[in-house]
């Protein structure tokens, strides 16, 4: 950077610093400013866009939108499913971070009762629910609530959290954030309406993209803004748990990752190697998710997944070569907080 800048953190308030004028944004030609604040380890994104027509864009070519594609696949293939809960822990470390929190925390299943928040296309919600939970999913969207009751049933109901936690205050036991609160304008009156939600010594169950794993020099490398204005770290989780006057412990992922083995390249997420937009200016997808699946490297992956105990010699093989390359273990791509009401 040429003259650094600094402004007051959108989160804690302390002094964040500029470490991108012109970060590409979801949308061509859309670009952000990327501030970082050392005090609570947080990046944020400014300006803050709105993003409806943008998720619109996303929902209109669903299959095809890299990080997104995976959403309609659980959708599609948990209701085929015996045991879809398990199903979903075994996909991704989001959700068996949620499985883990849940074993943690709840003794009764019957008894206790749980709220999802941004339920989406409904399939974590479903998933629960089979694994015989007390659950029901909340989201703002209508398409996404009607679509999911005409796919899992009426377990779902469309409404805002301010005004829902208004009207429902201390009637649950646990809520249930995964990949929310990062997309969310102000995460701690977000928050504050979630504990009005709970009973007492009720918890809030966070998954959300970790910039703990990443070294403090690294700019972005969760989903570009404005889809995504913030790139929280632990510390900005125990930060927003102290404003909210909550006690927090951290899910350790190093039982998933021991056979899930995920390895990031340093090289590309450096100031020169910047990433793309996925919409051009007219709304057309420029990057595909099938440019991925057709590829040799995603071929390889598929056939070691096929082979029993392949993919744990391939996980010691790699471990043992790289030297550049950020490893998942005890802290992964997302972190998963349990924050606990006083």
């Amino acid at each position: 950077m040429e003259n650094e800048q600094n402004i007051d953190c959108f989160l804690c308030g302390q002094s964040a610093v500029l470490k991108h004028k012109k970060f590409p944004g979801y949308q061509e030609p859309n670009a952000f400013e990327i501030y970082h604040c050392q005090y609570c380890n947080t990046a944020f994104s400014l300006p803050r866009n709105d993003s409806t027509k943008i998720y619109d864009r996303i929902y209109e070519n669903n299959s095809k939108v890299p990080g997104y594609d995976r959403y309609w696949d659980y959708a599609n293939n948990v209701s085929k499913c015996s045991n879809p809960l398990q199903y979903l822990a075994d996909k991704e470390d989001t959700y068996w971070a949620v499985k883990e929190a849940l074993s943690i925390t709840v003794e009764d299943k019957k008894l206790a009762k749980i709220l999802e928040i941004g339920s989406g296309l409904g399939y974590l919600t479903y998933s629960l629910i089979r694994a015989k939970y007390n659950v029901i999913g909340l989201d703002i969207s209508h398409t996404a609530v009607m679509n999911a009751i005409n796919r899992f049933g009426d377990y779902f109901i469309c409404e805002d959290l301010f005004n829902y936690a208004k009207l429902h205050s201390e009637s649950f036991d646990i809520v249930i954030l995964t990949e929310v609160i990062e997309h969310i304008d102000n995460p701690i009156d977000f928050l504050e309406s979630i504990n009005m939600l709970l009973k007492p010594n009720g918890r809030i169950i966070i998954t959300t993209p970790n910039k703990s794993l990443y070294p403090k020099d690294i700019i972005w490398d969760t989903e570009l803004p404005p889809v995504h204005c913030w790139w929280f770290s632990e510390d900005s989780i125990k930060y927003l748990s102290e404003r909210i006057n909550a006690s927090i412990s951290l899910i350790n992922f190093s039982k998933f990752y021991k056979y899930k083995y995920i390895a990031i390249d340093r090289k590309r997420l450096y100031n020169g190697h910047l990433p793309k937009p996925f919409f051009s200016r007219n709304g057309t997808l420029i990057i595909s998710s099938n440019m991925d699946n057709n590829s040799l490297k995603s071929y390889l992956r598929k056939l070691i997944a096929k082979i029993p105990f392949a993919k744990v010699i391939y996980v010691r093989i790699k471990k043992s070569l790289n030297t550049d390359k950020i490893i998942c273990d005890e802290k992964g791509v997302v972190l998963c907080a349990i924050l606990q009401k006083s």
